[in-house]
C-alpha cells in the first residue's frame, strides 16, 4: 500500500482542468470523491489577419512546431481541404494524436515529453533555421529561447487564447491534479496548499511552476497525457 492510500478512505480530488467523463467515471468507481473546477479557459483566435498568415504558411513547406493541442485544434479547421507540405514538431503524445488526427496531411516528423527536449531534437538537426510557431498567447519562453539561441529564427503565430480564473475554495482536497502552468498559477493566486495533500502534474514543465509556490512533493505523469496522469494517480492509491 503507497503512503497515499493512508490518506482517505474515499480521498477527493481536484482537477484543475477541463478533463472527459470517461476519466472521472474511472475515478468514482474506485471510490474517489471528484471535483472538477477548472482554472483555465482556452479559446480560439478569431482574426482574419491570423487566418490569412496560417493560409499563406500553408502554402509554402515549412518546419511548424506545436507545443499544445489547443494551437492544433485552433488552426484545423482553416486547413481541412488543403494539401500540406509541413514537418512537425510537436510536445507530448496527446498534441501528437490530435495532429495526426485533425491534420492527416501533415508528417510528425518527431515530438518530445517537454519544450526542453524538443528544443534539443531540433537543433540537433543541424540542418533547421527557421520555424514556425503556432502557440497561445501565455506559452512559455523555454522554445523560442532555446532556439532563438542557436540562430534558428522563430515566427510565433498566437493562435488562441487562456484565460486564467481565481478561484478560492474553501475546503481541502487530498489530491490535487495539474494540467498546466497556467491553471498553477490561477490555482495560487488565491489558494495554499496543506502539507499533507499530494500534487499531481502533467510534465515537468507544468511540475517546476508549482515548485515556484510550494516545496510539497510533486507526483509527475511518465507521459504528458491527462489518461496518464488519472493511471499514476490510481496506481499512487492502490
Amino acid at each position: 500500500m503507497s503512503k497515499f492510500a493512508m490518506l482517505a478512505n474515499n480521498p477527493s480530488i481536484l482537477i484543475t482542468g477541463e478533463i472527459d467523463e470517461a476519466l472521472i467515471q474511472q475515478l468514482t468507481s474506485k471510490g474517489f470523491n471528484v471535483d472538477v473546477i477548472p482554472f483555465i479557459k482556452t479559446e480560439s483566435i478569431q482574426s482574419a489577419i491570423i487566418q490569412q498568415e496560417i493560409e499563406h504558411i500553408a502554402t509554402i513547406d515549412a518546419i511548424i512546431i506545436f507545443t499544445s493541442s489547443h494551437a492544433v485544434e485552433a488552426i484545423s479547421h482553416l486547413l481541412s481541404n488543403k494539401k500540406i507540405n509541413w514537418k512537425v514538431y510537436c510536445v507530448g503524445e496527446k498534441t501528437k494524436y490530435v495532429i495526426e488526427h485533425l491534420l492527416p496531411a501533415v508528417s510528425v516528423a518527431d515530438y518530445a515529453d517537454n519544450a526542453i527536449h524538443l528544443s534539443q531534437k531540433i537543433i540537433s538537426t543541424n540542418s533547421i533555421n527557421e520555424v514556425y510557431f503556432f502557440c497561445g498567447d501565455k506559452r512559455m519562453d523555454t522554445l523560442p529561447r532555446l532556439l532563438a539561441s542557436n540562430n534558428i529564427t522563430v515566427h510565433e503565430v498566437q493562435v488562441y487564447t487562456t484565460t486564467i480564473f481565481e478561484y478560492a475554495l474553501n475546503r481541502y482536497y487530498d489530491v490535487v491534479l495539474f494540467f498546466s502552468p497556467s491553471a498553477v498559477r490561477g490555482f495560487f493566486t488565491s489558494n495554499t496548499i496543506d502539507e499533507k495533500t499530494a500534487l499531481f502534474a502533467i510534465g515537468n514543465t507544468t511540475a517546476n511552476e508549482i515548485k515556484r509556490y510550494t516545496s510539497t512533493n510533486i507526483i509527475i505523469s511518465e507521459k504528458p497525457g491527462k489518461k496518464e496522469l488519472i493511471e499514476k494517480l490510481v496506481e499512487f492509491f492502490e
